[in-house]
Formats: structure tokens, C-alpha cells, sequence
């Protein structure tokens, strides 16, 4: 049997992620799987508030900033460089550092594609102003100065987004054609499995998705605390 036009067309990158998340909704719509249709909706419109990222969304970056350091009467300018951290506590790091991309998959697409005109290449996450003083803090540096602070994120973890998706659905497709037959019209006869059948096939799908990180749950959330509330302690 020949694959299916969906497949090639994603295996050979003709069709971009959204069109193959959009198909893939199609396909499973009969299945009521609440579960990957859930994921399928979250990456094309975004992940609201509340609900924990894919391992694969959550991006580091390296801060950068512009300060000064030194006594007042004798001190450096430094203009867009790496700025140290010091001595600040691992956990704090990784908050001020990782980035969850929350955006639905086109909007992703639209910024790297932007960062690409713009010859930037990269995407920066801004550190609000309140958070200088804890920075400064941790380099044991009184007359440390920060002017601007910011998180260029790491490029390559961005555009790994789309991979990850791309592959969960491949492995989601060649499972429904396997299943089901030929998918180039975008529909599949669940009246040709009785019930212990469609339920294998959905238990399946399931391991997929929770296979490749895509789980949706709680366990891989971040810390709730913000590095501004420990300032001060």
C-alpha cells in the first residue's frame, strides 16, 4: 500500500506544522481520544494559563546585559555581554533562565521567521528592571551597576518544537493508516473496529504522545515562585 499523501507531504516537509496538526485533528476527531486532541489544540492555539508545558517548550537561554563595575571614581562600562550570575542558588537559575514557549505553533513559527529578516536569529525573553539588584547581589559586587538585562534564548531548542511535534504526528499517522487504511481523505471508518478494537487503538495513540514528552499534566511544572519575591529575602 502506498502511504498517504498526509504522510509524505509531512515526511518531506511540504506541509507545514500547522496544516499537519489541522489534518491530524480531522483524522481523530472520530476517535474522541480527549487526550491528544487536547494537545493537538494546545499546540495550534497556544497553552492557556494553568496547564503544564511539554518538556520540548520549556527553552534556556543565556542572560546578556549592559552594566557598569567598579568604584565610583574608577569603574568598567560593559555593553551587551554575558552577565554572571555568581553565586546565585541553581534553582533561581533555571527560573530566570528557562523560557516556556506558550504560544500556539504558527505564532512560533511567525517570530523565528521575523528573527530570521530581522538577522537577529535569536529571540530574547526581557528581565524586568526589579530583578538587577538581585543579579548584582550574587556577583558580591557593591558597585555593580546593571543597566539592561535580558534572556537570548537558545535557537536550536526553539526550532526542536516543531520536530517533536512533526514526529509525534508521523507516528500518530503511520498508526491510523496501519489501522485504518489509506488517510487522503481525511477520514477513517471506526465502524470497521468493534469496541475492544477502537479501545486498543486509542490506548495506543495515547502511548504516543505521553512516549515522546508530550504528556499534559502537572508533574514537569516549574516551581511556582518568581525570583522577584526572593529579592528581598
Amino acid at each position: 500500500m502506498s502511504k498517504s499523501k498526509i504522510i509524505k507531504e509531512l515526511a518531506n516537509g511540504s506541509i507545514d506544522t500547522q496544516t499537519a496538526l489541522k489534518r491530524t485533528k480531522v483524522l481523530l476527531q472520530e476517535l474522541e481520544n480527549e487526550g491528544i486532541l487536547k494537545w493537538i489544540n494546545y499546540e495550534l492555539e497556544g497553552y492557556p494559563d494553568g496547564v503544564s508545558l511539554p518538556e520540548y517548550r520549556k527553552i534556556s537561554g543565556q542572560l546578556y546585559g549592559s552594566y557598569f563595575k567598579g568604584s565610583i571614581a574608577s569603574h568598567m562600562k560593559y555593553n551587551h555581554v554575558p552577565l554572571p550570575l555568581g553565586k546565585m542558588p541553581d534553582e533561581n537559575q533555571q527560573i530566570l533562565l528557562t523560557t516556556e514557549m506558550t504560544q500556539g505553533i504558527e505564532a512560533i513559527k511567525r517570530m523565528v521567521e521575523d528573527s530570521e529578516k530581522n538577522d537577529t536569529r535569536t529571540l530574547v525573553k526581557s528581565v524586568p528592571a526589579d530583578l538587577y539588584p538581585y543579579i548584582a547581589h550574587f556577583n558580591n559586587d557593591p558597585y555593580m551597576i546593571i543597566t539592561t538585562a535580558s534572556v537570548e534564548l537558545n535557537m536550536p531548542q526553539i526550532l526542536n518544537i516543531f520536530s517533536k511535534v512533526e514526529s509525534v504526528l508521523l507516528d500518530v499517522l503511520y498508526y491510523l493508516e496501519k489501522q485504518f487504511g489509506n488517510l487522503d481523505e481525511l477520514d477513517i471508518d471506526v465502524g470497521s473496529k468493534n469496541a475492544e478494537e477502537l479501545s486498543e487503538i486509542i490506548s495506543h495513540i495515547q502511548l504516543i504522545y505521553i512516549d515522546h514528552s508530550v504528556c499534559i499534566g502537572n508533574n514537569n511544572k516549574i516551581k511556582d515562585a518568581t525570583i522577584s519575591s526572593m529579592i528581598n529575602e
